[in-house]
């Protein structure tokens, strides 16, 4: 009967975990987000400088998977000023989401708004006038 070396089984395990070492996840915080409440259906809803969407620093941006498969998970939240439609949620609306620092690409579903990425994997919920938007894409 053979026996293994080692050096052998030490290779064997870094190979068997190349895949894992493969895959890495990337965080970006304090990314411009826009949060806009239109798929909240409030139309008489409009923040201090007319629009319905604000801006805000406060967002994650989580990049995770293997280089050509990336998927972005984009999370931003914010205050909404003078708020008074009461809890609310909006699901599987259109969401864009640079995908620059992920190393991503548009594919060509997405050359309609280039460079950015298009997803419908996405929530906005408002609690207490809080609003939280995420969005998710997997390529």
């Amino acid at each position: 009967m053979k026996t293994i070396s080692s050096a052998a089984i030490a290779f064997l395990v870094l190979f068997a975990a190349s895949p894992a070492f493969a895959q890495s996840s990337q965080t970006f915080v304090g990314q411009i987000c826009e949060i806009d409440t239109t798929p909240l259906n409030v139309p008489s809803y409009t923040t201090p400088d007319g629009t319905r969407s604000l801006d805000t620093f406060n967002s994650t941006k989580l990049c995770t998977g293997i280089a050509s498969k990336r998927n972005i998970r984009l999370e931003c939240n914010a205050p909404l000023p003078d708020w008074t439609a009461g809890d609310r949620t909006a699901k599987n609306f259109k969401c864009t989401i640079n995908p620059d620092q992920c190393g991503l690409s548009p594919k060509s579903t997405d050359k309609a708004n280039p460079p950015y990425v298009t997803t419908t994997d996405s929530i906005l919920k408002v609690r207490s006038g809080l609003a939280q938007l995420i969005c998710f894409y997997k390529p």
